[in-house]
């Protein structure tokens, strides 16, 4: 039998901000709340630190999101990571986020460790659209930004955002639409956990509009 594709959206009209699926409930309910922790580091300069808890539907620790190292400038090109642990502190896995480098190409780069599975990578956009967005798209973007401070747009023109992880066969594990704002999970090889957390992380650093310019994560 084909495994079930799993559909995941965060919710940040909520409070505690929550991921939510469509799939069968695991362990896990068919949410997980985002908690903040209530001794979280302050912002640093490049706002990448991040401490925050999964809870489950009936508030019970599932894990939680630590970082490891602080993002990096565009010229040191140094990754932020972040650690994914059980609550008893065992390790899940590690998040790494790569930005694009300063008079360099590149994507902006996701990597997934799991404690045990396949590493995956996600890069930011397809290159055919990048190609079409130095050109066409960011231009149009800058006039849509002018406007908006004009007081006479009603929004962004936003480069290319869809991320398909994938491991080292390159077949695909987790997408996320960007048009759709969800993430659709195609096999049942990543810990429901790490899925989770690189939700959040990703939608702390790339959040849907109307969640604000940092997303669930905030000030």
């Amino acid at each position: 039998m084909a495994q079930e594709r799993v559909t995941y959206t965060l919710d940040h009209r909520v409070f505690p901000p929550a991921v939510v699926h469509d799939g069968t409930p695991g362990v896990l309910g068919p949410a997980v709340r985002l908690s903040r922790d209530i001794d979280s580091p302050a912002p640093d300069r490049l706002r990448s630190l991040r401490a925050f808890h999964l809870l489950t539907e009936d508030r019970t620790p599932a894990a939680r999101v630590t970082t490891e190292q602080p993002l990096g400038t565009r010229l040191s090109g140094r990754p932020a990571v972040y650690r994914v642990l059980d609550p008893s502190g065992t390790p899940i896995g590690r998040i790494t986020l790569r930005r694009r480098r300063a008079f360099r190409p590149g994507r902006r780069h996701w990597t997934v460790e799991p404690a045990t599975g396949p590493t995956l990578h996600g890069y930011q956009g397809r290159l055919m659209w990048w190609a079409l967005w130095w050109p066409i798209g960011l231009p149009l973007s800058l006039i849509w930004l002018i406007t908006t401070l004009l007081g006479e747009g009603d929004g962004g023109f936003r480069p290319p955002r869809r991320i398909i992880w994938r491991d080292g066969s390159r077949r695909a594990h987790l997408v996320f639409r960007a048009v759709a704002e969800d993430y659709r999970l195609l096999t049942p090889a990543i810990d429901p956990r790490l899925v989770n957390a690189l939700i959040a992380l990703h939608q702390s650093f790339d959040p849907s509009e109307g969640a604000g310019a940092w997303g669930w994560y905030g000030d």
